[in-house]
């Protein structure tokens, strides 16, 4: 009887093997940004990335500032555990809607908890929170 039980157990201690290895599965190699094929959010709509399978960056930035610029910092989910480096692009509009500054930023995304999209903007903390904020993916 207590053979059985050893079997029984045994075969029960598989299954949250099972489950590792379809969260396994289920994630994938992050596609790259395709060349002229950029595609512009404006932060109202940071809410679900499609071209990242549902990618959210969260709105409300930490900025940090030195005397020569300012570090962004937003907060990103991986609803779709994905996984690698990509590259995003930003544009930063004056509240005259001229473009103050453009640039490049690389992404990494790790399956698990929160990732970060960092970037430093040349102006000060005030100045970035009187912009707007496009990001292209």
């Amino acid at each position: 009887m207590s053979m059985l039980v050893g079997v029984v157990l045994s075969i029960i201690s598989l299954i949250p093997l099972g489950f590792q290895f379809q969260l396994e599965a289920n994630r994938r190699e992050v596609s790259q940004l395709e060349l002229g094929k950029t595609v512009y959010y404006p932060q109202q709509s940071w809410g679900s990335i499609e071209e990242l399978d549902g990618l959210e960056v969260l709105s409300e930035p930490t900025l940090v500032e030195n005397e020569f610029a300012t570090t962004v910092t937003y907060q990103v989910i991986n609803h779709g555990r994905l996984e690698g480096k990509r590259e995003v692009w930003a544009k930063i509009y004056s509240p005259e809607n001229k473009l103050r500054e453009g640039m490049k930023i690389w992404l990494e995304l790790k399956p698990k908890g929160r990732n970060s999209l960092i970037f430093t903007f040349t102006g000060t903390a005030t100045e970035f929170s009187q912009s707007r904020v496009e990001l292209g993916f």
